[in-house]
């Protein structure tokens, strides 16, 4: 066996762990639940984001997985049907129906961003405020049955390859921690109002 000592060693290289070899974005359901409602669903457009580029890495297809994620309105169905047909491929039943969540999904987002851009046009508090709230638990609920099909069609079913909270994802979760007490404070002052 002859080895040159001037050679470099060979080693095989991956990006984040074993992401790559996934075709969707595997995340633990308690990390998914902790990131949607800690950000306050910000964390949608990373989900997003994250399943359409590992989708296109595994099928080699032309897509921009960044307008894709920031345009969900118009692509989770779409992603929702390559996540069933995955699964089907799998010889897997189907637990869930893809049309109906992303139907569910697409609506409550239209319903939720239109309230909003009413709401902060009026200088009153209204019900209108309380819609954004009232819709992101139906779309984490949403985004949460497709995670958990993600996880079982990349056969990690707990999710563990990422279950870890990272320092991005603190960063995240503190940002959205003052969100949420903004949020609280504009409700309170609106509604009950502030000392005086």
């Amino acid at each position: 066996m002859e080895t040159d000592i001037y050679r470099a060693p060979e080693a095989e290289l991956q990006e984040s762990g074993a992401e790559i070899d996934h075709e969707f974005y595997v995340v633990s359901k308690n990390k998914f639940l902790l990131l949607m409602v800690g950000t306050f669903g910000f964390y949608e457009i990373y989900w997003f984001y994250r399943n359409w580029k590992l989708y296109q890495k595994r099928h080699g297809v032309s897509m921009l997985p960044v307008m894709r994620a920031i345009f969900s309105v118009f692509f989770a169905y779409s992603l929702f049907r390559k996540l069933e047909d995955s699964n089907a491929e799998m010889d897997r039943e189907s637990t869930w129906s893809p049309g109906w969540m992303a139907t569910i999904y697409v609506t409550l987002t239209i319903v939720a961003s239109i309230t909003d851009r009413i709401s902060t046009s009026m200088t009153e508090y209204t019900v209108l405020d309380v819609v954004s709230i009232v819709t992101l638990p139906v779309i984490v609920w949403i985004l949460y049955r497709a995670q958990r099909v993600i996880n079982i069609v990349c056969e990690d079913p707990d999710g563990e390859s990422n279950a870890q909270i990272t320092p991005a994802n603190c960063f995240w979760l503190v940002i959205g921690l003052l969100l949420w007490s903004l949020i609280a404070i504009g409700f309170y002052e609106g509604f009950v109002g502030l000392p005086v």
